[in-house]
């Protein structure tokens, strides 16, 4: 690498680098605001006794609402980890250009090593995502359905969390064994194809 494309090649790792850390930061504010919000929300409006939310012309329509507006958030939160996953391999490749020790090339993977089978490693961020947001979706459901029925309500609000959990863990899965790999290929064959051309007379 020539010293016009390292100078490239280190502006573009600065703007990646920005990019990154705003948009974790973003989503580790969204992660922590959402559920004080709903918790504080519930407190101060009586919560399931006898607040404004335990009536049933309230309550249910107030529930969806804030069902599909955590639903919401969460296919935000969803798409956020992958360009989060795309901008560390990125970075990874990058650093590996320019030949320095940086925060992709040495991000741990999870609790890997701490947990063993594997599974540790897909313990992180996402995994937080597959815990809070189902969580807080399942709260606006209860809300909604326990006018209508205590037992419909916690069926449904036990069915949101556990269908929420799995698809995040299935999905981080995809990341960490499919995703993050196909990547990793596109750019070796850009270098590769980069290469073939730089050896061209």
């Amino acid at each position: 690498m020539n010293s016009s494309e390292a100078s490239h090649a280190g502006t573009a790792y600065q703007t990646l680098c920005a990019s990154y850390t705003a948009i974790d930061s973003f989503r580790g504010t969204l992660l922590g605001f959402l559920p004080l919000a709903t918790g504080g929300l519930f407190l101060l409006a009586g919560g399931t006794g006898e607040g404004i939310l335990s009536e049933a012309k309230l309550s249910v329509p107030l529930g969806l609402f804030g069902f599909f507006i955590t639903l919401g958030l969460f296919i935000y939160e969803i798409y956020g980890i992958r360009r989060c996953t795309h901008l560390i391999v990125l970075g990874q490749h990058l650093e590996k250009q320019l030949k320095i020790e940086g925060q992709f090339l040495h991000r741990p993977e999870g609790l890997g090593g701490f947990i063993p089978a594997g599974f540790g490693r897909l313990i992180s961020e996402p995994m937080a995502s597959g815990v809070i947001y189902p969580a807080v979706g399942a709260a606006w459901l209860y809300l909604g359905a326990q006018s209508v029925s205590q037992w419909l309500a916690a069926v449904l609000a036990m069915v949101i969390f556990v269908v929420g959990f799995g698809i995040t863990y299935r999905y981080s899965k995809w990341l960490a064994e499919k995703d993050w790999p196909e990547q990793e290929g596109k750019l070796a064959r850009l270098r590769e194809s980069n290469g073939s051309i730089e050896a061209k007379p």
